[in-house]
């Protein structure tokens, strides 16, 4: 209770129940790596983190590892990053390529995959799975420059795919043109309040997209 507090102790008026749900977060990336950091500041405490690749160089300038966890997976990573903020946190690692989601009720799932291709598989395989229990659904999808986000209450696979397109048609920027360090924060912070709003029952946008260098902000 005494940590409970401590956490709570600046934003307990806005949201303090954080900690009755499970986050799934779905790639530990860019997005991934921002929304789990700012959830467990926001008292969140049971997490699941599922991804299949180990930290590179490339990802200090746009996730939120540093040189110490070059070379460590980053679902592992991740973890330690977050117990560092929190010591009584609930996190599971699930490494290697995504098959399942392992529910465990009041399960909010954040999908911040590499590509589109994995985030339909991975919105398949959940939501046909009869031990479903998810209560919302968040896609972040990140470039350098722009940053989209869709939010799904209750989700359904014909609405996820209402929103899905192929990787070939995502952006061709190129490689040193693809993420960075401002857009990957923005990310968790549009995430973390999207859960926000959804916990406390406050309208939700359905889809939120946010331009850098225009600073427009497009919701509806």
């Amino acid at each position: 209770m005494e940590l409970l507090v401590v956490f709570n102790d600046r934003y307990y008026g806005i949201v303090n129940n954080m900690n009755q749900y499970t986050f799934h977060i779905l790639g530990c990336g860019a997005i991934g790596s921002s929304a789990a950091q700012q959830l467990i500041r926001m008292n969140g405490i049971n997490f699941v983190l599922y991804d299949m690749d180990k930290v590179e160089d490339v990802n200090i300038g746009v996730s939120q590892y540093d040189t110490r966890h070059i070379g460590i997976m980053k679902a592992v990573a991740l973890m330690n990053v977050m117990m560092e903020i929190n010591d009584q946190a609930v996190i599971e690692c699930k490494v290697g390529l995504f098959k399942e989601l392992y529910p465990y009720g009041n399960d909010i799932v954040i999908l911040g995959f590499d590509s589109m291709k994995s985030r339909i598989e991975a919105v398949e395989s959940i939501l046909k799975s009869k031990n479903n229990s998810i209560l919302c659904l968040i896609d972040g999808r990140m470039g350098a420059e722009t940053y989209q986000q869709y939010n799904f209450p209750r989700p359904t696979i014909d609405r996820y795919t209402e929103t899905w397109y192929p990787d070939q048609q995502g952006s061709e920027e190129p490689c040193n043109a693809k993420a960075t360090s401002y857009c990957s924060n923005m990310s968790g912070s549009f995430i973390v309040n999207a859960i926000r709003k959804f916990i406390t029952k406050q309208p939700l946008e359905r889809e939120i997209l946010f331009h850098f260098p225009t600073m427009m902000l497009d919701s509806k």
